[in-house]
């Protein structure tokens, strides 16, 4: 099973996206993805994240145009979420759904061994090079960040890739 994973977009949310970007780097991947117009989050201004994982702003500063934005330029993307309900996540399949683009879940409270196995399998499948990480933010689902963390650190390293030395450290 050959997995050519290279790059990682992110809509730089708090909580899995933010993990994504930080745990992507650790691994040597290249960031990027679009935010919302004043690199909104739900914690602020966050154009620091801007300059650490090359992320563009939006001219909306609404989430949905970005969420569309990421979904597009990627390969597929992987959905961290304890809560698939959200608004958040919702928007998310839609854009996934309209651009007809793969996607797997990840139930943050459940993920397993088999999962990772699960997940290694999609990411060959379907070619991914440039995966799109999007799920809950810490307010969606407290946790989010440490538990997206741990769930695609297991996935990097179960699909050959290995951390790189660096200064990455929480966003």
């Amino acid at each position: 099973m050959v997995i050519q994973l290279m790059r990682m977009l992110s809509g730089g949310q708090t909580g899995a996206d933010q993990a994504g970007l930080m745990v992507a780097r650790r691994f040597g991947l290249t960031t990027g993805g679009r935010m919302p117009h004043g690199f909104r989050t739900l914690t602020g201004a966050r154009p620091d994240l801007a300059r650490l994982y090359g992320l563009t702003e939006d001219a909306s500063s609404s989430y949905a145009p970005r969420t569309m934005a990421n979904v597009r330029d990627s390969d597929g993307t992987l959905r961290l979420a304890g809560v698939f309900d959200s608004a958040g996540e919702r928007c998310t399949l839609t854009a996934i759904r309209s651009l007809r683009k793969p996607y797997f879940d990840v139930d943050l409270p459940r993920w397993s061994e088999e999962d990772i196995a699960a997940a290694a399998r999609w990411l060959a499948i379907h070619q991914i090079v440039t995966l799109n990480v999007a799920g809950n933010s810490d307010r969606t689902y407290p946790g989010a960040f440490a538990r997206s963390a741990e769930v695609l650190t297991q996935l990097f390293t179960a699909i050959g890739l290995r951390p790189v030395p660096s200064s990455a450290s929480r966003p």
